[in-house]
Parts: C-alpha cells; sequence; structure tokens
C-alpha cells in the first residue's frame, strides 16, 4: 500500500508535464502570430487592390463601349458649326453618321461661303482622321455624288467626285489654308454659265470627265495636270490661283489649251474659226487665262494684227463679242 502511495504522486507529475507539453505545442508562438498578422493584412491589401482594378476596368470598359457605339453625329455637327463661325463659312447637314471607325458619311451637304457662294452633295463618303479633324485638319479622302458649285454667274453640277485630300489650318481663313490632293469627276452639266472669252455660254453644255491635281500653299493654289473632257473641247489647265476669301476675286493666272470636239467645231463654226487664229501646240490652241473668277480675261495679241476684233475682257465691254470682226478693206 505505501508503494502505491508513492507512485501515484509520480503518476500526477508525469501527467501534468504531458499536460503542460502539449499545452505548450497547441499555443502559438508570438513570431507565428506576428507572421499571419502580417499574412491577413497583406490579403486584405490585395483584396481592396484587386477590387479597386475591376472597377477600374470595368469602368474604362464601359466608358469604351459607349465611345464606340455612341453616335457622335450631334456633336460633329456642333463641331462644325462653331469650328468654322469665325471664318463666316457656313456647314450643313441634313444627317450625319460619324462612326468611331470607319467611313463617314453627310447626306445634303451643304458649305456656304460669305461671298454668296454655295457647295452642295447630296451624298458624301468620308474616310478621315478624328484625331485630324479635331486639329483643324483633313486627311483622308472623299466621295462625294452629285456635287453642285453655285457662285456668280455660274451653277455646276458634278455626279461623281473622288478627292484624296490633306488639308490643314482649317480653323482660319481659306487663304491661311495648306496642303494638297487630287480632283477626279465624271458625269456633269452646266447649268449657268458666264461668258467664255472664245467659247462664249457654256450654258447646256455636258462634262464627260476630269482631274486636277493641285497644292495650297500660303494662299496660292497650285494647279497641276488638270484635264477636261467636255461636249465642247478637251481641255489641259495648269498655273496658279491667288485666293480670295471672296472666292469670284480670286486672281486667275492660268495656262489653258483646247483642241474644239468635231461636232461642236460643226455646230459653232464662228468659234472653230476663231480657234485657227490662236497660236497652236501639238494641234492645241493655247491661251493664258488671267483676271478674276468672275471675270476671266484673255490676251491674244494676234486677233487685233489679223484685223480681228479683240478678245472681250472686263474693261472692253460687251464679253459675248467673239465673232470675228470683217477685215479693213
Amino acid at each position: 500500500m505505501a508503494k502505491d502511495k508513492i507512485k501515484e504522486p509520480a503518476l500526477e507529475e508525469e501527467v501534468l508535464e504531458d499536460v503542460l507539453v502539449q499545452e505548450s505545442l497547441l499555443e502559438p508562438d508570438e513570431d507565428d502570430l506576428l507572421s499571419n498578422d502580417e499574412t491577413e493584412e497583406e490579403d486584405k491589401k490585395l483584396n481592396s487592390q484587386k477590387i479597386f482594378y475591376l472597377i477600374g476596368i470595368g469602368v474604362l470598359s464601359f466608358l469604351l463601349f459607349v465611345f464606340i457605339t455612341f453616335p457622335l453625329n450631334e456633336i460633329v455637327r456642333a463641331f462644325l458649326t462653331s469650328s468654322f463661325k469665325d471664318t463666316g463659312i457656313l456647314l450643313e447637314a441634313k444627317e450625319i453618321k460619324f462612326p468611331i471607325f470607319g467611313r463617314k458619311f453627310f447626306d445634303s451637304f451643304a458649305v456656304r461661303f460669305p461671298s454668296g457662294t454655295v457647295l452642295k452633295a447630296e451624298e458624301t463618303s468620308l474616310s478621315l482622321s478624328l484625331l485630324g479633324l479635331i486639329n483643324y485638319k483633313l486627311e483622308g479622302d472623299a466621295d462625294i455624288s452629285f456635287f453642285k458649285y453655285e457662285g456668280g454667274e455660274w451653277s455646276v453640277q458634278i455626279k461623281s467626285l473622288q478627292i484624296p485630300i490633306k488639308l490643314s489650318g482649317l480653323e482660319d481663313r481659306i487663304t491661311k489654308w495648306n496642303g494638297e490632293g487630287e480632283i477626279q469627276f465624271s458625269g456633269g452639266k452646266f447649268f449657268e454659265s458666264m461668258e467664255i472669252p472664245l467659247l462664249g455660254s457654256l450654258k447646256g453644255q455636258e462634262i464627260k470627265r476630269g482631274s486636277f491635281q493641285f497644292k495650297i500653299r500660303s494662299g496660292k493654289l497650285s494647279v497641276e495636270k488638270g484635264t477636261i473632257d467636255s461636249s465642247v473641247a478637251k481641255i489641259q489647265i495648269n498655273g496658279v490661283i491667288r485666293l480670295s476669301d471672296v472666292i469670284t476675286l480670286s486672281q486667275l493666272d492660268l495656262r489653258v489649251c483646247f483642241s474644239l470636239n468635231e461636232q461642236f467645231a460643226k455646230e459653232r463654226q464662228d468659234i472653230a474659226g476663231l480657234f485657227t487664229l490662236i497660236p497652236q501646240e501639238n494641234g492645241r490652241a493655247c491661251v493664258p487665262i488671267r483676271g478674276s473668277v468672275s471675270s476671266p480675261k484673255v490676251d491674244v495679241p494676234n486677233f487685233n494684227q489679223l484685223g480681228v476684233a479683240p478678245i472681250q475682257t472686263e474693261e472692253s465691254g460687251n464679253p459675248s463679242a467673239t465673232e470675228p470682226a470683217p477685215a479693213n478693206p
């Protein structure tokens, strides 16, 4: 019995030691607690960052979606109206389709200049740089159907126009524009025309096709490789037009070469006779044309030397007198 009593305290001590060891094993170290706290804080930070990233990506995606799909029609209309207000040029369109990507479309587009000159287009399709347009630059190409020019005594309609073009400085007057381009056209008609030296009125005459390459620098429009094939004549034009804010007052310094169409020459033998008196180059009559867009002038000295009435200019009265006068006896 005495031995059993001695063993019991020993067993209790062993059990107590085992319990203490187990508790010590179960209790976390301070280092572990600190590392766990740091990990939890980092997880919270990462989760917060992820949430902010996701929210930001969502907002940007929404804005991009709206920007791509939202029609800019009215924004463009307001931009065109306000941007050219100071120049006196008025731009109008019945309908505008202006997507971010792809071609832009204008229905019943019109440009009205302070001088009263009007450019109209029934349908206009443009491939433009949106960034360039915001910076008052026109870079791209245009396809125009049923273009019409109305200014002064002129009214001309062209069925089809293709214009690769690059212009800058559009926020300023036309005399400050710079750039270059090409105009290709086909099918057209003169509805109104002033009297043209040598040719008379072009009213009712048809335009078959034509093209112009041009450059605009410091108020000068240089015409290069200009050709027109019409029911009156085949015409080649080159030279310079000194631009004016009033288009009809722009000054001409052009060289024009004609070769009359056979049918027109038969119908207007008076004009055909005049052409035989003009200096010829490769079978074409070539004359300088000066004056202004509204009042072009032709200077052909041979007419006076041959006893023929001079080609009419602004100073010499009736511009329609293009028939030769009888020679002095």
